[in-house]
């Protein structure tokens, strides 16, 4: 109820509190994503749909119980009921009647259905889970998203800043007359500057684009004035051999909700098949009904006489036998054997691309790895560099022409770093959610 609440007064700032700057974190934007995704929404619904289905056929064990009354106008010839001689004349009848029907045997056939419905229903709260997790998995990838493009845009930023400065540096020399090339080395500075705004710019835009994704995942509106808390967990690198694919992929078919739903269905169908086969077997049922009536024509009895005098009941027991039911049930079976095919097939494709994922994801992982390893150990260097270069140039020893191909080295190097640290953090995630079947966002 906590957590409801908490959802409720994000979507309330979102919508009515543009004016203040407010940090919204990953697990908010999954829960707002969640209750405002409509296939989501759409999955709830289809499970609901299959409760139902599987109330209807438990329906069906109950025995059927009615109720009937009626009244009737006779006119011309016809037979009386209690002299059961002919008469001509008009008159009236009324009656009352209960009837109760019962199925005692169809082959299991109810049964059957109803095992079949419970299977369809298990498979639509596996369906639910699947949605809810491919819902996650689009918002955590945004959010990341978001967070990289953030970071390299602060790192364009700090390189503009940096490119001001040192043309405002070329000028104070200019101006003091120690600088001996001075226009030729200021327009050098200046180009360096025009690139990295220009690159400013491009950071910007890919920052909105970031940020529109997320807020259009969330079926939210998008608001400037909100911001994005950071993930509050430190890179840790480690060796991912001991992690092999053959294992993640035996977590994941034993966890995963397609595969567990894909399985559901196909006992589904074995349910179905015994169902639809106890259409050529024997059918027992047992019914009764008691009833009574009036009839205007007798005269000599009034009427709750003759209700009294006519009530009667009878108790039957049916045995219904198909001689040539095969025939026609031998193509019902035929489509539901089908059917299973296609399932089972489907469920071998989900397989199959769960597999294909957890190879690409580790591969993937392996690459970030080793590349924010190479990254964290190049920004060290080059920023050691760039220092050494910056105090070169404050002693006139070093031209502003090794100064720029530093800077530049420098800040590719911190743009890598920045993508590798995501890109890690997504295949990890991911990884973990191949392992564990559903996604757990503190």
């Amino acid at each position: 109820m906590k957590n409801i609440h908490k959802i409720y007064f994000v979507l309330s700032f979102l919508a009515i509190s543009p004016s203040f700057a407010q940090k919204i974190t990953l697990k908010e934007c999954v829960d707002i994503a969640i209750k405002n995704n409509l296939t989501y929404r759409e999955s709830q619904i289809m499970g609901e749909s299959a409760n139902v289905e599987l109330s209807r056929a438990k329906s069906l064990i109950y025995p059927r119980i009615g109720f009937g009354t009626g009244q009737d106008i006779r006119v011309g010839r016809s037979i009386d009921r209690f002299t059961n001689s002919f008469i001509e004349e008009v008159y009236t009848t009324n009656y009352f009647g209960l009837q109760a029907n019962m199925t005692l045997f169809n082959g299991f056939q109810i049964k059957n259905q109803v095992r079949q419905n419970e299977f369809l229903r298990d498979a639509g709260g596996k369906n639910i889970e699947a949605v809810k997790n491919r819902t996650i998995i689009g918002v955590l990838q945004a959010y990341l998203q978001v967070l990289a493009t953030q970071e390299l845009l602060e790192v364009s930023k700090q390189q503009v800043e940096t490119s001001k400065s040192q043309v405002e540096r070329i000028n104070k020399q200019i101006a003091a007359g120690v600088v001996g090339q001075g226009q030729s080395e200021l327009f050098q500075v200046q180009s360096q500057l025009v690139n990295d705004e220009f690159s400013l710019v491009t950071s910007q835009n890919t920052h909105k684009a970031a940020r529109l994704a997320l807020f259009q995942l969330m079926n939210q509106s998008p608001n400037n004035d909100l911001t994005f808390e950071p993930l509050k967990e430190e890179i840790l690198l480690y060796d991912i051999s001991s992690q092999s694919v053959e294992a993640i992929f035996s977590q994941a078919v034993n966890n995963f909700p397609e595969v567990k739903a894909g399985e559901l269905r196909m006992k589904s169908f074995d349910s179905q098949l015994k169902a639809t086969q106890a259409n050529v077997m024997p059918q027992v049922s047992l019914s009764a009904n008691y009833g009574t009536f009036y009839s205007s024509s007798n005269k000599s009895e009034n009427y709750f006489k003759q209700i009294n005098g006519t009530r009667s009941g009878s108790l039957s027991l049916d045995i219904s036998i198909p001689i040539l039911g095969r025939l026609q049930n031998s193509p019902r079976m035929s489509a539901v054997k089908i059917q299973q095919q296609l399932t089972q097939n489907q469920l071998n494709i989900t397989k199959l691309q769960i597999r294909q994922a957890i190879e690409q994801s580790y591969q993937l992982l392996s690459a970030a790895n080793d590349r924010y390893k190479v990254a964290t150990n190049q920004v060290n260097i080059l920023d050691q560099n760039i220092k050494a270069v910056e105090s070169r140039i404050n002693a006139g020893t070093v031209n502003f022409i090794e100064y720029v191909l530093a800077k530049t080295n420098f800040d590719r190097a911190k743009s890598n770093l920045v993508q590798a640290k995501y890109e890690f953090l997504l295949q990890n995630k991911i990884l973990d959610f191949y392992k564990n079947g559903s996604w757990k966002v503190d």
